[in-house]
């Protein structure tokens, strides 16, 4: 008889009010609920889970009365304090996908994913997963040593967004609980649920080699491809069984403590990543804001056009043209970046006209009114240099270099920039029709600051 048959045949009991005590009648309600819960449970459920069978009374106490394993804890209680070997949270991790086979019962039980805090440990180092309905009396009546992130830290996009959960759900789920599990970090650390809500749904993931080097690259793109953004672009759950069936054998090390990866945070490339998360969600969440108090203080805050009149005719060289695309982009003048580009400037125009508002408050106020600091410039382009590469009578290209410049509170940031573009005759007038390079990644969002 193996070891996890033996612990399945034995019941064991715990306190159902371990550190605070309600009163009588507050306590048979709470029994109620607690029956009840077991009731609705499944009749029989993978080993992996742990099967509570009934709350009984002795002695003035209840007990709940369980299948699994004696003495368990928090798993991330544990890893707080002890360390652990990788592969034991790898097999975890394999296992846990593996009941995503039966997706069903996994949406009865986890119906709001499975997060850290379901997940227990014993003497002997096996995990078992402990049903939400049964932790949510745990997280009412017992005390926890440490403060365990809740299901936010741990929630895809999709779900982010008001979809249901489905499997591809849950494998992102899965990944960001072992992600956290691994690293001591989750995969946005803020502690503003809606901050971190809205990073999951906007900003890449640091990748888990930076925050746990020891790891193979098989096992580190595994991960990214878990925590893909678009549940379609997520791996097949039999697939991603099998590879960390395979990965883990190239995966073996000691995990150390949380309490002595407290250091971590001060690492220079997480830092940079939270800071430009941050940097990304500033714009997001302020530019409104700002523009409402900008439109107040329209007599002296110059307007909405982000700069001076269209000035390309079809007298303007192509040439030309490409230079007033760029000249655009430094003055802020989204108008003009318009009137020289043919095609959607994305990500970029927001940028520009965000830019150009919260500069143009900034004079008005006299710096920043939040900070007291003096007038700032977000951004800026220098250095530019523009060379034809080629030319027809309809159609040249050109090749721009320049220096893109950043500035926050916490530094300034300068990137060497390289575009490629194509410029038409389009009903007379040069336009810029395609754009390759640098320029085309901050059209999709990814600025120059944030991490490559």
């Amino acid at each position: 008889m193996s070891r996890e048959t033996q612990k399945k045949k034995s019941l064991h009991k715990e306190k159902l009010f371990k550190d605070t005590v309600p009163r009588s009648r507050v306590q048979l309600d709470i029994v109620k609920r607690v029956r009840k819960a077991i009731d609705n449970m499944p009749a029989e459920l993978p080993a992996k889970i742990i099967s509570y069978q009934d709350v009984i009374r002795e002695e003035g106490e209840y007990y709940l009365l369980y299948q699994g394993s004696e003495n368990l804890e928090p798993l991330a209680e544990y890893l707080n304090k002890n360390p652990i070997d990788s592969k034991i949270l790898l097999k975890e991790l394999e296992e846990s996908l593996a009941l995503l086979q039966d997706i069903e019962l996994v949406k009865e039980i986890f119906p709001k994913g499975i997060n850290a805090s379901n997940f227990w440990i014993d003497e002997e180092n096996d995990i078992y997963l402990m049903p939400e309905a049964m932790l949510r009396s745990k997280r009412n009546y017992n005390e926890f040593e440490l403060e365990i992130p809740t299901q936010e830290y741990f929630m895809p996009p999709e779900v982010v967004a008001g979809e249901d959960w489905q499997l591809e759900s849950y494998i992102f789920n899965l990944a960001s609980v072992f992600y956290y599990f691994l690293s001591g970090e989750t995969i946005f650390s803020d502690r503003d649920h809606a901050k971190v809500l809205n990073k999951i749904q906007n900003e890449k993931i640091l990748a888990l080699q930076a925050l746990l080097p020891q790891i193979s690259d098989n096992l580190n793109q595994l991960f990214v491809e878990m925590l893909a953004k678009e549940q379609k672009e997520r791996p097949d759950l039999n697939y991603l069984i099998e590879e960390l069936k395979r990965t883990s054998k190239e995966n073996k090390f000691e995990i150390q403590p949380f309490l002595e990866r407290e250091n971590l945070i001060d690492n220079k490339i997480i830092k940079k990543k939270r800071r430009n998360e941050n940097i990304k969600l500033f714009f997001r969440h302020s530019w409104k804001v700002i523009l409402f108090f900008a439109i107040i203080g329209g007599g002296f805050i110059w307007g909405l056009s982000s700069g001076s009149p269209a000035t390309i005719t079809p007298e303007n060289t192509a040439g030309e043209v490409v230079n007033y695309f760029y000249e655009a982009i430094a003055t802020k003048n989204i108008n003009l970046a318009n009137e020289a580009a043919d095609f959607d400037l994305g990500e970029m125009e927001r940028m520009i006209s965000e830019t150009h508002v919260i500069e143009k408050m900034q004079q008005a106020y006299g710096g920043d009114p939040e900070q007291g600091g003096e007038v700032n410039e977000i951004y800026s382009l220098e250095k530019l240099e523009i060379e034809e590469l080629s030319a027809s009578e309809a159609r040249h290209r050109f090749r721009a270099s320049y220096e893109f410049n950043f500035r926050d509170r916490e530094g300034s940031y300068s990137h060497q920039m390289l575009d490629e573009l194509t410029v038409e005759k389009i009903e007379g007038i040069w336009r810029i029709t395609a754009v390759e390079g640098s320029i085309k990644d901050m059209i999709a969002g990814e600025y120059p600051w944030r991490d490559e």
